[in-house]
This record gives C-alpha cells, sequence and structure tokens, in this order.
C-alpha cells in the first residue's frame, strides 16, 4: 500500500501540468492510473482516487467516466454517479457515439425505475445508430424501452415494442423461441389487458423456451385464478414453488416481476 501511494505521489507531481505533454504521454499516463486503480476493491476510495486522477490527464476517455461512475453508484452517492454518467453520455453523443447512452438506459431501467428516461435513451441511440435493434449492456434496447412502457401502463405499445425485437432479430437470424423473458412481459401486458387467452398463449411459448421458469407458472396460475379455473391455477402455483430456486433474481437488480415463495404461499393457501 505504501509504495502504490508513493508511486502515485510521484507521477502527480511530475504531470502537474498536463498540457505540457503529448497525446501518447497523456494516454501512458492515463493508462498508469486507471490500472493502478485495479489494485483496490471497486467500491473503496482509492479506487475512485486512481480514477480522478486518470480522467485529470484525460478528461474525455467516455470509459473512464462510466467506470468511475459505476463504483459511486456501487457506495450509493448516486447524484454523483450520475453526474458523471451523464457527462460521460454528453462527451459520447458529441462524437456520433452511443456507447454510454445504452449503459445510461440500462441503469435508468433496472436501479432508477426512471421509465420515461429509459425510452428517451432508447430512441436517442436509434437514431444516432440509424438501427432498430441495438444492444444495451448485453440485452436488446428495445427490450428495455417495452418493458419502461409495460411499468408506464402503455401495455399496447409495450406489446408492439417487444414484437419489434422479436422481428428485428428474427431478421439477423436469431432463434427467437428462446426469447421467454420477451413472451414472458408480453403475456404480463396481455394479462393486464384482460386478454386473458393471448396472456396464456405467451406464457406458455416463454415456458416452452424455459421449462423451469417460476414466474411464468405463478403468473398463468393467477390467470387461471381470474378464470374460475382452479385445479389448472393450483397446478401452476405448485409448478411455480416447485421450480423456485431458478426464479429471475439478478446479482445486481431484482427484476420487475421475480416472485417469491411466500406470494406463492398465499395463492396456494387461498
Amino acid at each position: 500500500m505504501t509504495i502504490a501511494v508513493f508511486l502515485f505521489s510521484c507521477n502527480e507531481e511530475k504531470a502537474k501540468d498536463y498540457s505540457t505533454l503529448s497525446e501518447n504521454e497523456k494516454k501512458e499516463l492515463a493508462d498508469w492510473y486507471h490500472k493502478s486503480s485495479d489494485y483496490f476493491l471497486q467500491p473503496s476510495e482509492l479506487y475512485r482516487t486512481y480514477k480522478d486522477s486518470a480522467l485529470k490527464v484525460q478528461p474525455n476517455n467516455v470509459d473512464l467516466l462510466q467506470r468511475l461512475s459505476y463504483s459511486y453508484k456501487k457506495v450509493g452517492e448516486h447524484i454523483k454517479a450520475m453526474e458523471i454518467l451523464n457527462r460521460a453520455v454528453e462527451i459520447d453523443i458529441a462524437n456520433g457515439n452511443s456507447g454510454a447512452l445504452e449503459y445510461r438506459a440500462w441503469t435508468l431501467l433496472y436501479y432508477y425505475k426512471d421509465y420515461e428516461g429509459t425510452i428517451r435513451d432508447v430512441d436517442q441511440i436509434e437514431k444516432i445508430t440509424g438501427s432498430a435493434y441495438n444492444s444495451c449492456w448485453g440485452e436488446p434496447c428495445g427490450f428495455h424501452k417495452g418493458q419502461a412502457l409495460y411499468k408506464l401502463e402503455n401495455f399496447e405499445q409495450a406489446i408492439e415494442t417487444f414484437e419489434k425485437v422479436n422481428a428485428e432479430e428474427e431478421k439477423l437470424g436469431f432463434d427467437t423461441n428462446d426469447n421467454h423473458l420477451i413472451f414472458f412481459y408480453i403475456g404480463r401486458s396481455y394479462t393486464e389487458l384482460k386478454n386473458y387467452e393471448m396472456a396464456i398463449k405467451y406464457y406458455r411459448k416463454s415456458l416452452a423456451s424455459v421449462e423451469k421458469f417460476p414466474e411464468a407458472y405463478y403468473q398463468l396460475g393467477l390467470v387461471y385464478k381470474k378464470l374460475n379455473q382452479k385445479a389448472k391455477a393450483d397446478k401452476n402455483f405448485k409448478l411455480a414453488k416447485t421450480n423456485i430456486k431458478y426464479s429471475m433474481g439478478e446479482p445486481y437488480v431484482e427484476r420487475i416481476d421475480e416472485v417469491f415463495p411466500f406470494m406463492i404461499d398465499k395463492e396456494i393457501g387461498k
């Protein structure tokens, strides 16, 4: 630790006036600070100190800004995290890129429940890329937009958006039968529209993709309950309980419709 701090002090002293450095020298120094930060845990203050130093050398480095933003988010300093991320987005958009915007759309949906912001960002991503299909942090951006519309109770538009994702993936040669979450949220949207026949159809399509999907069984049970088909409702609630360990929890955020054992037990008890 002493050696790391000593090196940090020495390098900072040598480069007080970063304007005197060449672009290659700036990159080399920023990379040194960036790599040095990895010796510390991401939520730690030392991690952010090194990232800050790298950004003093390269203030418009979008990748570094995103990483620093994530560190602030992990320690609960969300205002600071979003200030930094918004700066990254502004720089990226000015350069005609959408990478930081894609990360922000994912963040606004799952972390901050800013559904209007998610939709705004996804629409802007499509304008920048000129493509109807883009990836936001490992998932289709349109899937994020569809979830946001669903949460805003714009169910018909949500269905259209989910179907558009499937259509675009088919054009790209993907097997859309694997899109169990898209089918699930189409089913959720049809449920809210009280179109139970279509809801059942899409929950079953979801289960055809992932057989051990407790959320789909649980929602099917609720639909059959609304239709006064008790035997089918109970069967699906029991299947949800049997497969509960496969619930769609995530390491960082909970899915919007994650089901928990107490919810299933409550329905079985009834």
